[in-house]
């Protein structure tokens, strides 16, 4: 059992952790018990997603319905609860569905790259995308489109941008801009495009109303005519709104990285088995290059002095003890 204010990701490295005591029977080099994997693992995070909040806020876990689609189904289980009839937004069924599109696979980052790596040794599945939920907890990896909110909310209304700006170009201690550059994309984030697109028609079809959206795009307004975040090469990327679409749909900041492990997990499992289906199975062994002291002075041990420090109460006492043989 886990307690009522535990972190949600904490919950997800544990439960995916805990699945291959269950299925520890698989044998990845088999097709079908790699498929049978991939399968499971992209059906039971959702579930286990909308568990980890409920037990988060210590409410009743509800069981998925077999009539409601992968979307409606995760928005049942984050949001229905026994006590009355749960109808599931059609509208933010369809953002759900967008953003785990836009989230799924995205190269060699952190985490994919961690997958593959504890995947090379032939590690249960399990385990494998529990450590990818692992590097994926970071603020600088899934982290960041909560990172964003938390800028947005600092900056507060539109007319302070310009202000959160110079302190940006200034570099003033504690002011980072979040949600813009990429280390793949030198121009606009493709996925950002779309996903702005996506908040835009959401909200209004929803009939939310969020000025942390006026901020964000003032704050991109005026960041991408500012020739110093053009000459860094320095555009939103797909966290940069994706966090407004999640707080509209009602997703509290404590699952935002649960929804990127959610969406991600589709392109862990393709990842690992791509990688063993096309024979790539040599271990995972980094080059370790040394770049320290070539040469060190060294003297023996026995001819070492040695000093320590020691309070008799609580304070001042010094002994040196000079070692002589």
């Amino acid at each position: 059992n886990f307690t009522i204010a535990a972190h949600p990701m904490a919950i997800m490295v544990a439960v995916i952790g805990g699945l291959s005591t269950i299925f520890s029977e698989l044998d990845c080099m088999n097709p079908d018990h790699r498929w049978l994997a991939c399968e499971r693992l992209v059906a039971k995070v959702p579930v286990l997603a909308a568990y980890a909040y409920k037990t988060s806020i210590g409410q009743p876990l509800m069981p998925p319905q077999a009539k409601l689609s992968f979307a409606e189904n995760f928005l049942y289980l984050m949001f229905g609860t026994p006590l009355e009839e749960y109808q599931v937004d059609p509208i933010q069924a369809k953002a759900i569905d967008a953003f785990m599109i836009l989230h799924m696979d995205h190269e060699q980052n952190a985490s994919t790259s961690t997958v593959r790596t504890a995947g090379s040794s032939q590690a249960n599945p399990y385990a494998c995308i529990a450590a990818g939920v692992a590097s994926l907890w970071g603020p600088a990896h899934g982290g960041a489109n909560e990172a964003v909110i938390k800028m947005l909310e600092k900056i507060g209304t539109a007319d302070q941008v310009p202000q959160f700006v110079e302190d940006v170009k200034a570099k003033k201690e504690g002011i980072r801009l979040m949600g813009f550059g990429h280390r793949v994309y030198k121009n606009y984030d493709p996925r950002a495009r779309f996903m702005k697109e996506l908040v835009d028609e959401s909200l209004k079809a929803m009939g939310v109303h969020d000025p942390l959206l006026e901020v964000a795009q003032k704050l991109e307004e005026v960041a991408l005519s500012d020739e110093y975040f053009l000459k860094r090469k320095l555009y939103p990327n797909v966290d940069y709104y994706s966090g407004i679409l999640l707080r509209a749909i009602g997703i509290p900041t404590s699952m935002f990285t649960v929804m990127f492990a959610m969406s991600r997990t589709v392109g862990w499992m393709a990842q690992w088995n791509e990688m063993i289906s096309e024979g790539q199975m040599r271990i995972s062994r980094p080059r370790q290059l040394y770049v320290g002291a070539r040469h060190r002075d060294y003297e023996p041990v026995k001819q070492r002095s040695r000093t320590e420090s020691f309070d008799r109460q609580g304070t001042n006492f010094h002994l040196e003890e000079t070692v002589t043989r």
